[in-house]
């Protein structure tokens, strides 16, 4: 496990997580860089993403699946529309099903993962798909009432 413990969650992950930590099977390398990041995701078997919130996008599933390594996510937020359930992992109601999902993940194929983040999420993509909404938009204004009126910030 890698990442950042904020002070907000450190009595939280010193009652919860830390006893769990046995340097052996589980080790907490605390905060890495992108490097080795990368490299961690990369010899990954599977990430599991057991988020308890509306995640809004989750890039951490993203960065996974480029590196090839699948993700087992809690059906939360944009999860489902970042993973391709069966394909590049799965999307889990509970945590008993994350746990049962991991020998499913483990035979997932790694290059269909890359394909389905370059495919999808690389910046040629995510600017078409913007430009897609914002022209959509447009156009929906003008159909309503024949302008389109700025938008005050």
């Amino acid at each position: 496990m890698a990442g950042k413990v904020d002070v907000v969650d450190s009595k939280f992950f010193e009652q919860e997580i830390a006893p769990h930590i046995d340097g052996q099977q589980i080790e907490y390398l605390g905060e890495i860089n992108h490097a080795e990041k990368t490299e961690l995701l990369g010899n990954a078997a599977v990430t599991l993403f057991p988020i308890a919130w509306q995640e809004p996008f989750g890039l951490v599933m993203t960065e996974s699946m480029a590196t090839g390594t699948p993700v087992i996510a809690m059906n939360l937020g944009s999860v489902p529309e970042v993973i391709a359930h069966g394909e590049t992992g799965f999307v889990c109601q509970s945590y008993e099903e994350m746990q049962a999902m991991i020998p499913r993940a483990l035979e997932l194929n790694r290059q269909t993962c890359r394909e389905y983040v370059k495919n999808n999420f690389s910046v040629v993509q995510m600017v078409n798909g913007y430009e897609a909404v914002y022209g959509q938009i447009i156009k929906d204004r003008i159909k309503s009432n024949g302008r389109i009126h700025a938008a005050k910030i």
